[in-house]
């Protein structure tokens, strides 16, 4: 082989080693060109991220079933249902009609209405011939074999439904948290019906203390309260499953060394 030849083999070699180097030197700046572009707009997103989970942390901020169940609402839903209730009871078993307060600041704003009400069947239209100026039918049925129809929202627990479901729809939160969000949102509605199904099963109890309409006079309906079996042990569960999975995105036990 002549020099000539190992010259030019030198050349073409050196050639192509320098533009894999060029190339590599070329993409790597591309990549921390890119990093530093749009590190910027990450940052800002996750500010805003952490912002909104305080937001809505602060809303949740139940460190109990107990709390749980009062600060999501349902404990004063599940009262002004009891109260609605007894006065029903008054009304069609002695014809009284009674002024029952909550012993709360809040207000009833909705309801959620059984599948199996009877009003929903029993509504007349104009084509029939009821007396009732209402256009409802009075229910045949024995307040022992009761059936809860309507279970109250109260204006907390519709406070935090809304805050669930506009959290669901916030489209800076990553995918992970919104599950858990929706599964917390169906949890706060199951725990309505488990309180609802409790609720029916103390209505059918009130033949049992008020035998007559004096024994309505200044009723104390705190049993009823006692008597319920959901008490949010599986609303706080989900609860924590979602802090779980905040902490998990936020990798709050990395940074703080755990």
């Amino acid at each position: 082989m002549d020099v000539q030849t190992i010259v030019s083999i030198a050349k073409d070699t050196a050639q192509v080693a320098f533009w894999i180097t060029a190339g590599t030197i070329a993409w790597l700046s591309y990549a921390q060109a890119k990093k530093s572009i749009f590190q910027p707009a990450k940052n800002e997103v996750f500010k805003v991220q952490v912002e909104k989970l305080q937001e809505l942390m602060q809303l949740l901020n139940w460190r109990s079933s107990l709390e749980a169940w009062e600060e999501s609402g349902l404990e004063s839903s599940f009262s002004f249902t009891v109260h609605n209730i007894f006065k029903q009871y008054a009304k069609r078993e002695f014809g009284a009609e009674l002024d029952v307060r909550n012993k709360t600041d809040e207000q009833s704003v909705g309801i959620i209405v059984s599948r199996t009400a009877d009003f929903l069947t029993e509504i007349k239209g104009p084509a029939d011939e009821s007396e009732r100026d209402n256009g409802m039918v009075e229910s045949p049925r024995l307040w022992k074999e009761y059936k809860w129809e309507t279970f109250e929202i109260s204006s907390k627990l519709f406070l935090v439904k809304q805050q669930l479901e506009e959290a669901l729809n916030n489209p800076v939160f990553p995918t992970a948290i919104i599950f858990i969000i929706s599964e917390l949102l169906v949890e706060v509605h199951e725990t309505s019906m488990r309180a609802a199904s409790d609720m029916e099963i103390i209505a059918r109890e009130f033949p049992r203390h008020y035998k007559d309409q004096d024994s309505l006079k200044n009723a104390d309906l705190t049993w009823c309260l006692n008597m319920r079996t959901e008490r949010g042990e599986k609303l706080f569960l989900k609860l924590n499953e979602l802090k779980q999975e905040i902490r998990n995105y936020l990798q709050t036990d990395t940074l703080f060394g755990k």
